[in-house]
Order: C-alpha cells, then sequence, then structure tokens
C-alpha cells in the first residue's frame, strides 16, 4: 500500500478588507491595521449594527475580462482574483487539465445579487433576468475558476458556514492525499455586507450594534467584547505533493499535517457550551498530525468575539492543548479583519502558514481586558516567536460545524 502523500501549502492569495496579497494581511495583523469601517449610505440607514470590513476600491480589471465579470456574483469575482494570486505566488501557470482540483466553498454565495435581482422584479417575476442563478449559485466561484484555467479534474464548491474554508482545504488536502491529483486550488469566499443580512444577523444577537471608532469594535477573547463585525473577502491556497514541491524549488510555507471535520449536533446557531464539538475536532486534527499537543506552538483561533464563541473555544483549546496548564500561544486575526463569513477559515490557514513560515505569532488587537472566563495564553501588545513546529487553525460555525487543520513548519 502506498503512503499518503505529504501536502504542502505552496501559495497564497488574498483578497482581503486590508488589502490584496499575503503581505498585506501580514502587516495588518502585525501592525494593528484594522479594516473595520462604519458603513455609510442610504441603504445602512436605520440598521441596528453599522460596521463591517468591506472591500474598498475593487478592481478587477487586472485579473478578469468585463463581459466575464458581469456574469460572476461578486463572491466569484473575489474568488478568481484571489486564485490569480495564490497561482502567482507559486510561481504556477498553466494548471489545467484533468490532474488539477479546484474546490471553493462559501457561506452565503451570490446573496447580495440575487436580493437586488427579486427586489428589482418583485412586481413582474416574468421579467427575471437570465443570469439570476449564475450569479448567485454556490458554485459559481469554483466553475468560473475551472473555466479561465481550463482545469478538468474534480471542481467542487460547498456551504459551511463559518467553517466553509477551513472544509475546503481539509477536502483539498483530502483530494490530494488520495492521489486523485497533483495540484489544488483550495479557498472560500464570500460576499455578503447586505442590509438584510446583517439586521438579521445582528437580531439573531450575533454582530456588534455598539458604536466609536471603528477599529476598537471587534474584541475577541477581551471581556468588553461587543459581537462580531461581519467581513467579504477571499482566500485561496494552492497545495501540492511535498515532494514535487521540492523538486520544482517551490517555496514551501507550511505542511498540512493533519484535519478533521466535525458537527455539534447541537443547535442551528448557538455552538455546543461545552465546545464538545470543536474538542473533537481538535482532538482528530492533532491525533492525525502524528503531533503532541506539547508540539503545537500557536493557535490561529476562530475568535469571533461572542461570549458564547469565545468561552466555548477556550474551553475546548484547554482541555485538548494545554501543557502543564499553558495552551500554546493564541491569535485572533478577526480583532483586525472583521469576520469574513465562510471565507473566515481559510483566511485563518493562509494566516497559520504565514505564522509557520515566518515563525511569528501576531498579537491579538484589542485585547484590553482579556476575559477571565477564556483561560488561554493570548497574544498582547507585540508578536511572540513561534517555539514549537506545529500550528493548529480551528474554525466553527452556524449548525455545529468545525473543522480543524493541523500545519507543522516545514
Amino acid at each position: 500500500m502506498t503512503a499518503p502523500r505529504t501536502v504542502a501549502i505552496t501559495g497564497i492569495g488574498i483578497v482581503g478588507p486590508t488589502g490584496n496579497g499575503h503581505e498585506a494581511l501580514w502587516s495588518s495583523l502585525m501592525e494593528h491595521r484594522s479594516g473595520v469601517v462604519r458603513l455609510e449610505g442610504e441603504q445602512y440607514e436605520g440598521l441596528p449594527a453599522r460596521h463591517a470590513a468591506p472591500i474598498a476600491d475593487f478592481d478587477l480589471s487586472p485579473y478578469i475580462e468585463k463581459r466575464a465579470a458581469r456574469r460572476m456574483g461578486r463572491f466569484a469575482q473575489f474568488a478568481l482574483v484571489a486564485a490569480d494570486l495564490a497561482l502567482a505566488d507559486a510561481g504556477l501557470a498553466g494548471i489545467g487539465g484533468p490532474r488539477t482540483g479546484i474546490t471553493i466553498h462559501t457561506g452565503a454565495g451570490g446573496i447580495p445579487e440575487g436580493d437586488e435581482e427579486v427586489l428589482r422584479r418583485q412586481s413582474d417575476p416574468s421579467r427575471m433576468g437570465p443570469l439570476y442563478v449564475p450569479l448567485v449559485s454556490g458554485n459559481m466561484a469554483a466553475a468560473n475558476a475551472a473555466i479561465k484555467y481550463g482545469v478538468t479534474g474534480p471542481v467542487t464548491a460547498g456551504v459551511g458556514a463559518c467553517a466553509a474554508g477551513t472544509i475546503a482545504v481539509a477536502e483539498g488536502f483530502h483530494t490530494l492525499q488520495r492521489g486523485d491529483v497533483d495540484l489544488m486550488l483550495a479557498g472560500a469566499s464570500d460576499a455578503a455586507l447586505t442590509p438584510y443580512l446583517m439586521s438579521s444577523l445582528a437580531n439573531a444577537g450575533a454582530l456588534s450594534t455598539a458604536e466609536g471608532e471603528p477599529s476598537t469594535l471587534s474584541r475577541p477573547f477581551d471581556r468588553d467584547r461587543t459581537g462580531f463585525i461581519p467581513a467579504e473577502g477571499a482566500a485561496m491556497l494552492v497545495l501540492e505533493p511535498l515532494d514535487a514541491a521540492q523538486a520544482r524549488g517551490a517555496h514551501v510555507y507550511a505542511e498540512i499535517a493533519g484535519v478533521a471535520v466535525t458537527c455539534d449536533a447541537y443547535h442551528v446557531t448557538a455552538p455546543d457550551p461545552d465546545g464538545a464539538g470543536a474538542e473533537l475536532a481538535l482532538r482528530g486534527a492533532l491525533e492525525r498530525s502524528g503531533m503532541a499537543a506539547a508540539e503545537i506552538g500557536a493557535v490561529i483561533a476562530h475568535g469571533t468575539g461572542t461570549a458564547l464563541n469565545d468561552a466555548s473555544e477556550a474551553a475546548a483549546l484547554r482541555r485538548v492543548l494545554a501543557v502543564d496548564g499553558r495552551t500554546p500561544k493564541v491569535t485572533a486575526p478577526k480583532a483586525v479583519l472583521g469576520h469574513g463569513l465562510g471565507a473566515a477559515g481559510a483566511f485563518s490557514v493562509a494566516i497559520g502558514a504565514l505564522v509557520a513560515d515566518r515563525g511569528e505569532v501576531p498579537p491579538v488587537m484589542n485585547l484590553d481586558n482579556p476575559d477571565p472566563a477564556c483561560d488561554i495564553d493570548l497574544v498582547r501588545g507585540a508578536a511572540a516567536p513561534l517555539e514549537q513546529p506545529g500550528v493548529m487553525v480551528d474554525a466553527f460555525g452556524f449548525g455545529g460545524q468545525n473543522a480543524v487543520i493541523a500545519l507543522r513548519r516545514s
């Protein structure tokens, strides 16, 4: 029986609220340069939540021809630009054919385009535009990427709430390990900052409804948290067998050592307060990685800035990863980036790969008063060194979706 292939991350592509490319992502985390703003405009007047982390001044022209772009939802446009950036970062071109796969997941797909078209045509549904389904459907980021690059291998999409991006990386990992393909583009994209979605999440008690300096409002693991701040964007990763990457002289950010996907089976929105499903995923990824808890140097936490999520995540991290009473160093990127919904987990895997590569763990922004109920080793003030080879990345979503990726410094 052939041994499973070691899978490496060799390319990172980011379209984010703090800029495009992984250098913009990294510098924003290290410098506490927030992407959160107060949304202005008539459509946001009177909403219970007015803050988000949008993509400003998004320029498609270097990446996608205008005619093609008009047939894509905003989330698909983000994904294709992030995929281009990831492939360029990996030094790859001409990836078409049956030995390449693509998996791009989402939380909401083309909700904004769907809202707009339904409102425009509600008086006469018979005049719905012919592009309604291609604009809205969640598989269209992956499908458009396949068309652009000529990829005829496995092309998939999934909807996994706020764990979608991490689940996509797990799927890409398994596809490569099985030998189905020799290269995977894996990640996620969301662009759902509509007044309707934001109002619904705020009325459900999830979003921050606080006012004040926008950059101070996303406060994961802080006693004075205000709720989560929604964001948009896309993160894409190039995955390939380690031996192939080394043979072509590629830069390897990290190895994917183990993955696990579980479900709380508890509630449609709330996490299991005990963090049992999260714990199951953390244990699964750790065991499959072949590493011990003492070999994990950092955790890229989901860290939404809501009381239930922060507390249940912290409890699970302590039970699985604490050694001699201390957890690994924990960072929480949503304090800077906001919560990218389905894309959030893919952003976190990209950050985990950068942490493994650069040997530093970014500090948590807005962590002025750490919540004593979240007894984990949060990085404060300045970056901390990565003292062990392992980096854990976790993501949790509505419906009890849990996904964890264990990375190892190459």
